[in-house]
């Protein structure tokens, strides 16, 4: 005979409770996701690229070395193996390059693209698909144009050339590390073709 006995009703008590605070856990770790669809890819690339030239799909495979120095520039791993480009081009020449980049959230990822010129220059930044009900402040013009004209010279860093939105901090930071990523993998993998066919 055991010495300690619960009753059968504050037992259930207990267990409902601790359903519920597992559940409730589990929604403070990972929020359902709520995703906002501001742009297609087609209408992403009518703003990141030249809207009257022709745009070509590539994906890019970095050499070991090549890695190792986009990695080293940027100060952390990258997941993605291979990333997809779209370059514009007109009469043989290239008039632009745009990624479209998936960077972590504060849960989720976010899907927006970065046009560059064919130097490599920012030309444009627009966010494609935001996934969490806070921070989407970060799809305003008002945060993207911080980027317009920013090289492989800048930071691209927020707290040093770029302003973070409050209440979208994390996104903020998001962003920018994609960014930054574009025009660094631009550097080591595209930009001796940038005027060539």
């Amino acid at each position: 005979m055991s010495l300690f006995r619960i009753p059968a009703c504050l037992l259930a008590s207990l267990m409902v409770w601790l359903a519920v605070g597992t559940v409730a856990a589990a929604d403070d770790e990972a929020p359902e996701v709520y995703e906002k669809v501001y742009l297609t890819l087609p209408q992403a690339l009518g703003i990141a690229l030249p809207a009257e030239d022709a745009v070509e799909e590539r994906v890019l495979a970095p050499t070991r070395a090549q890695r190792r120095r986009i990695e080293r520039a940027l100060g952390r791993k990258l997941p993605e193996a291979t990333w997809h480009v779209h370059r514009s081009h007109r009469e043989g020449r290239t008039t632009g390059w745009a990624f479209a980049m998936d960077e972590q959230g504060k849960y989720y990822p976010i899907t927006f693209i970065v046009g560059l010129t064919p130097d490599g220059a920012v030309r444009d930044v627009a966010v494609m698909v935001y996934r969490e009900k806070r921070g989407d402040a970060v799809h305003r013009r008002r945060f993207l144009n911080q980027f317009q004209d920013k090289t492989v010279e800048d930071p691209l860093m927020v707290n040093r050339d770029i302003v973070h939105l409050t209440g979208a901090t994390v996104s903020s930071w998001s962003i920018a590390a994609g960014v930054r990523k574009a025009v660094v993998i631009h550097e080591v993998l595209l930009r001796e073709e940038g005027s060539r066919p």
